[in-house]
């Protein structure tokens, strides 16, 4: 196992490792975040010793990144969802989220069977490995995204934000 130093990966506002380190922070607790993500990177690296962690965690949020949103607006009387384009950063932060959230409700449902054997470290990196991979149930989640997007176009141009 590799020794990640604490502070390079986390200095660079526009990288992953960043941006999820924020995304992490709990009450303001910064260094338990950083210890949650730094075990997450140690078992990345030795989930996929071929690449390196950061690459591994940049491409899974690749692979669960949006490219649309939606807006409700009001259309004839009926509440539709307007599409429209997400900017890639803004894409950026909703994987993560999502990211986030299915390891939270995979630590959710493990706890409600009694099982305590792992922490929340295991569970988002078990998450970010199906996403690596492409097995992640969020893919599913951002093809009806697109799904919707692609039915819902015909209203694109009611967007006036």
């Amino acid at each position: 196992m590799t020794a990640l130093p604490p502070g390079l990966f986390f200095a660079d506002p526009t990288s992953a490792t960043h941006k999820l380190l924020h995304a992490l922070l709990k009450r303001g607790k910064k260094g338990t975040a950083q210890a949650i993500l730094l075990a997450t990177l140690r078992l990345l690296q030795d989930a996929v010793p071929a690449r390196s962690a950061h690459a591994v965690l940049r491409q899974a949020i690749q692979h669960v990144q949006p490219s649309f949103e939606f807006k409700r607006a009001k259309v004839g009387g009926l509440t539709q969802l307007i599409p429209g384009a997400l900017h890639p950063a803004q894409g950026e932060q909703v994987a993560i989220r999502w990211l986030l959230a299915a390891a939270r409700q995979k630590q959710a449902k493990t706890r409600t069977l009694k099982v305590r054997l792992y922490r929340f470290e295991h569970f988002l990196a078990q998450e970010l490995l199906a996403a690596y991979s492409q097995q992640s149930e969020l893919l599913g989640k951002k093809l009806e995204a697109h799904k919707l997007a692609e039915t819902n176009r015909a209203l694109a141009y009611q967007r006036w934000w």
